[in-house]
């Protein structure tokens, strides 16, 4: 149990109500249980706090807790706030592991390995391979030659990293997750009355950089010639494919089950969301958003929200989909 003074002081909020309570963990804002904390993201959740049961709310400054028997935490961001008191909760087995290398694991001798590393049993590390302080690889993964991983970087379990893969500073890479592999460049010849089909070598590497987080299941190839990269501050969900020679902005958030074909530029503070797709060399401009299942044909400009397929403005596509809808009515008249 955390005293409530603790964490106000963690995330720099006030108290108003019982300050000498123990708080047993973090819990949902719709129902909750006694003891426990949740947070109040926006007004058009308020509605719960009546019956919800949890004993202290995170509320932002500008909302009203009149009438309502609870201890809250006021602060300027609430969100921001709830995740730092979820990572005072959070489970960390890895974390509270001694820094260890397992006698199952197989490493070069010509690997750089740093301080307070943790690897894991039966991971392989091959040649000029350089791990920095700090880094956590956990069971069964691969790490190809001439591949770098920087300080404070996690890689889960069963992650592939092939050869010329760089990694930077406090990434998080989750399992079964391919870096580095070879890219879906064909060329197809028609020769001797058919089609032949040949692979075209990829000779790029993949540059990640700081704090980028990738979920489980994505596959990230290696650029043809140039390398495919990844900007700082980009988050990744799971099953996400990123074709050669990507190059991928800072701050961007990418749902599961997207796709971006090769040598397509993704701005900053780019969103694609679930299902979305991105063809081979388009641009999508900074700050732009691709809404759900929606596949960019073509480059799109800098603060654009484009929806469907093909993706267009999405407030234009609600206009036609309107008239579309109008359509049944507008064949029946004119069939009268």
């Amino acid at each position: 149990m955390i005293p409530i003074l603790k964490i106000s002081s963690l995330v720099k909020g006030d108290i108003i109500g019982d300050k000498n309570l123990f708080v047993k963990g973090v819990c949902d804002i719709e129902i909750g249980k006694k003891s426990f904390i949740t947070y109040l993201k926006d007004e058009s959740y308020k509605k719960y706090l009546k019956k919800n049961k949890a004993s202290v709310v995170i509320v932002h400054q500008d909302v009203s807790i009149k009438g309502i028997n609870k201890t809250f935490i006021v602060v300027k961001n609430p969100s921001l706030a709830f995740i730092k008191v979820l990572n005072l909760f959070k489970s960390k087995p890895l974390e509270n592991k001694k820094y260890k290398i397992s006698r199952t694991a197989k490493i070069s001798k010509n690997a750089m390995i740093g301080k307070h590393v943790y690897i894991g049993p039966h991971v392989i590390i091959e040649d000029n391979v350089i791990i920095e302080d700090e880094v956590k690889v956990e069971a069964g993964c691969f790490i190809g030659e001439n591949s770098c991983i920087k300080k404070k970087t996690h890689i889960s379990a069963n992650v592939t990293i092939h050869h010329d893969v760089f990694i930077g500073e406090k990434c998080r890479i989750d399992s079964n997750t391919v870096l580095g592999s070879e890219g879906f460049g064909i060329v197809s010849i028609y020769e001797k009355k058919k089609m032949n089909n040949y692979n075209i070598p990829h000779i790029g590497k993949v540059l990640i950089s700081d704090n980028v987080t990738i979920g489980s299941n994505c596959s990230i190839d290696r650029g043809t010639i140039n390398d495919t990269i990844i900007g700082k501050n980009t988050k990744m969900d799971n099953l996400i494919q990123i074709g050669h020679n990507v190059k991928i902005g800072e701050n961007c958030l990418i749902a599961a089950q997207a796709g971006i074909a090769g040598s397509a530029n993704i701005g900053n503070n780019v969103t694609l969301a679930g299902q979305s797709g991105v063809i081979n060399h388009v641009t999508i401009g900074d700050g732009s958003i691709v809404a759900v299942k929606s596949c960019v044909f073509k480059s799109i400009k800098s603060n654009s929200f484009v929806s469907g397929i093909p993706a267009r403005n999405h407030s234009d596509r609600l206009k036609q989909e309107s008239i579309i809808n109008k359509l049944p009515d507008l064949y029946k008249k004119l069939k009268k």
